[in-house]
């Protein structure tokens, strides 16, 4: 393979892979797998995969049909093995040569099982595994190929240190074990039913296993940079394709790393997920974790896995609601939901539950407005020198509220927005203008919406509800520190006319229309001096410090709690594989992805 150089439009005409192919048996210490594994592989584009992929068929094909006879996929993985066996036993002494064989040896691996998955069942794939040549002889207590071949893969993970000379076959072993567990992807099949599922999660290194990957996330090894010169044969120049990464990622590896944690935690449900509970108890190094977490969370695979921490692990998030800088969490995941219309919009949403989670407890609804934001660049809407955390978290849910109610028309995002106001409303402190504007402004767009009783009255009803019931939680237990909001309701008082003899409103505008009597009748008194903002201002806050609370009807507290779905990997299962696809520069046919 390594020891020529072909463009890889002639790659089905290279004799090394032709022979590979071919009905000949190779033995393992033939000097063949030497020549072939001679090659310097840099890293791929998913572009350069597909090609790869497609000019590979014929050569896949034959190899399959001729495998039944030679064994050669038994002579190539015997020869994996050994060269991972030399890898772990003497990693750290490795100038990066048998690290580098092995890694070759496994991107062939990986490219023929890819070719498998995409053709046959498991069971033929496994006796492709399973053949041996005519010169080969099987030692009778020796385990299963597809065994050996999965415990080498974790034992690689666990064991062998990244370093520059073993960061490409980190690589490439994580790549080759996201290819195992795509058959679930090509199969009806349980992924609980695929013995390649049963064997990664029954390992014996299990924990460790996850543990690792969620190291390679805290740790962001970098990608060594390329050495040119070397007497090695580029595979670059062997593929005749090769164009410098585009990813400004950093670590790719803590990227496939996260993609490979997404997928263990989300299949298997239907039994002891042994990721899933390794990683609901993770409590050590969770400083680390966090901060590696709000660095990421532009990734969507990182808010799967902080979705998962927070909804799964009391521990961490226990830890992350008692953070001084909660803010470096809910910044990142409010910039996404505010882009939500230009972006993938299962990120918002999972982002919104997040943020949801969070609001359950009082302690952070308590925290987001005494923590003040200067300088909020991505928010365009008007230009914020400084708001409070809780304000901007106000003004970026009310914003999605809205355009989802009048344009996208998703049930289930906006009832997650308006969730998380109502369970903040009885916390909600000193809010600035803009933010009580934006708020009343949502219920007077709604309203004006609602009055022409259009297809979406039941929906827009029940937003009008909850924004109401917003704003009496607010003014029930903090009207003495939200006076902006009681200016604003005063001036936007003609706005809840209509409603007043409304079944389904009139209970909960009969205290909001106290508390506006109240001031009115403070700010009657004053007459003719009442004649700019400052005074009126003024006027509101003394009375505020005087207001009866007696007068408020009382209600029951706001409180929502997020409950996952019933069969919560409907969703996550095809959105995971979604990402992997996208991210992991690894091609599948998905077309041939079976509907879940």
């Amino acid at each position: 393979m390594g020891g020529l150089q072909s463009r890889v439009e002639n790659m089905g005409s290279n004799k090394l892979l032709q022979r590979l192919a071919s009905p000949e048996h190779i033995s393992v210490d033939d000097v063949f797998w030497n020549r072939l594994l001679l090659f310097e592989r840099r890293p791929f584009t998913l572009k350069e995969d597909e090609i790869l992929y497609e000019k590979c068929k014929n050569l896949c094909t034959m190899f399959a049909a001729n495998n039944l006879r030679s064994g050669n996929f038994g002579s190539l993985l015997r020869v994996f093995l050994s060269k991972s066996s030399e890898v772990l036993v003497s990693a750290e002494l490795d100038d990066g040569t048998c690290s580098l064989y092995t890694h070759n040896v496994l991107l062939i691996i990986r490219h023929l099982l890819r070719h498998l998955i995409h053709k046959y069942p498991e069971s033929e794939i496994i006796r492709q595994l399973e053949v041996t040549g005519p010169s080969s002889v099987k030692k009778p207590d020796a385990e299963p190929m597809l065994v050996q071949l999965v415990d080498s893969l974790i034992d690689i993970i666990v064991h062998v240190q990244i370093r520059d000379a073993t960061y490409n076959l980190h690589m490439e072993t994580t790549r080759t074990l996201l290819t195992l567990l795509s058959l679930s992807q090509f199969t009806v099949e349980s992924s609980s039913a695929l013995e390649v599922y049963q064997l990664i999660y029954q390992n014996r290194q299990a924990e460790c296993f996850l543990l690792t990957l969620v190291s390679r996330l805290v740790s962001q090894h970098k990608q060594p940079e390329e050495t040119g010169g070397s007497i090695i044969l580029h595979i670059a120049d062997f593929f005749g394709l090769f164009t410098p990464p585009t990813d400004p990622d950093s670590s790719p590896l803590a990227r496939i790393s996260v993609l490979l944690i997404t997928v263990l935690i989300n299949h298997c449900l239907d039994g002891n997920n042994v990721y899933r509970n390794c990683l609901s108890c993770i409590s050590d190094g969770m400083n680390n974790l966090f901060k590696s977490i709000c660095c990421a969370l532009d990734k969507e695979e990182t808010t799967l896995i902080l979705y998962y921490l927070l909804h799964r692990n009391t521990s961490f998030r226990a830890f992350v609601l008692s953070r001084s800088d909660i803010q470096s969490l809910v910044l990142p995941m409010l910039r996404t939901i505010y882009r939500g219309s230009d972006n993938n919009c299962h990120h918002m949403y999972m982002s919104l539950i997040i943020l949801l989670i969070l609001t359950e407890d009082n302690v952070f609804n308590k925290k987001i407005h005494t923590t003040m934001i200067k300088n909020v660049s991505w928010y365009t809407d008007r230009n914020l020198t400084e708001i409070s955390l809780g304000g901007l978290i106000i003004l970026v849910t009310t914003r999605t509220v809205q355009y989802n109610l009048l344009k996208m028309r998703d049930e289930y995002l906006h009832t997650n927005c308006l969730a998380a106001l109502a369970n903040m409303s009885s916390q909600f402190t000193e809010l600035h203008p803009y933010v009580c504007q934006r708020l009343i402004g949502l219920f007077e767009v709604l309203a004006r919406t609602y009055n022409r009783a259009n297809q979406e009255l039941v929906a827009i009803e029940r937003a009008l509800r909850i924004i109401l019931e917003v704003l009496n939680s607010c003014l029930s237990n903090q009207l003495v520190h939200n006076t902006n909001l009681i200016y604003t309701l005063l001036y936007k008082k003609d706005i809840f006319e209509t409603f007043r003899n409304n079944p389904a409103f009139q209970d909960i505008i009969h205290n909001l229309d106290q508390v506006m009597q109240y001031f009115t009748s403070k700010l009657d008194m004053e007459g003719e001096s009442c004649n700019d903002v400052d005074t009126v201002s003024a006027i509101i806050v003394k009375a505020a410090h005087q207001w009866p609370t007696h007068r408020l009807q009382k209600f029951p507290e706001l409180k929502f709690k997020y409950v996952e779905e019933e069969k919560p990997d409907e969703f996550f299962i095809p959105y995971v594989w979604s990402l992997v696809t996208q991210y992991s520069n690894i091609y599948w046919q998905t077309s041939l992805f079976r509907q879940h």
